[in-house]
């Protein structure tokens, strides 16, 4: 399938909290009941559009066990974009979310930050332990865009992952893309002209629906 450019995102967070969920619900639109721990990473495609153009993206799904940690290490570099996911219902995994941050710009590229979203799944849980101002708080101090998903009812995954690319997409130099960066070239409209529009929305409130 031609595409315009292909852009490289990484999800992170602690284990159970859903990330490989989430990556089945945007790659293979289904959801498994069943908990099925991630080895270190797992790779999946899933193209999105954004305004005339056709973009690529590599998800590099990641195992939260620390004894992976080692593994992942070099799946920092070279990456356009971060989800930070965490699971509303269990506050240690809200806790670990600046040891994932550290992580991405401990070993990740020295002058290039990515994009960052926090993602907080299970919203369909009752027993929800953090809440909206908290998160909101954390992420306008971390420079993040938020939003709340659920994988098991399907709820806001097209449009969290739609908000990251976009966001990546409106602030890259897309004119010289670069790979150290998460971003390559694709195979068609090279020459096309690319113009940019400023986003005037508050980083922290871009994707906040719940």
């Amino acid at each position: 399938m031609a595409y315009d450019y292909l852009f490289k995102i990484i999800f992170v967070g602690d284990a159970c909290v859903g990330k490989t969920a989430l990556t089945e619900r945007l790659s293979k639109q289904k959801y498994s009941p069943y908990y099925h721990a991630t080895i270190g990473i797992d790779f999946s495609a899933v193209t999105v559009d954004v305004k005339d153009d056709t973009i690529k993206t590599h998800i590099w799904d990641t195992a939260g066990q620390e004894c992976f940690a080692s593994i992942i290490q070099t799946y920092y570099r070279g990456i356009a974009g971060a989800a930070v996911i965490f699971d509303v219902t269990d506050r240690r995994s809200f806790e670990k979310v600046p040891f994932w941050l550290d992580e991405i710009k401990r070993n990740g590229h020295p002058t290039h930050m990515p994009v960052l979203m926090l993602v907080g799944n299970k919203i369909y849980k009752r027993k929800r332990v953090i809440f909206h101002d908290e998160i909101q708080t954390f992420a306008k101090d971390n420079n993040m865009l938020y939003c709340e998903t659920s994988a098991k009812e399907n709820i806001n995954i097209n449009v969290f992952y739609q908000t990251l690319i976009e966001k990546i997409y409106n602030t890259a130099d897309l004119i010289n893309p670069d790979e150290t960066k998460g971003i390559r070239r694709g195979f068609v409209n090279h020459n096309k002209i690319i113009i940019k529009e400023n986003n005037d929305c508050a980083t922290f409130e871009c994707c906040n629906i719940v």
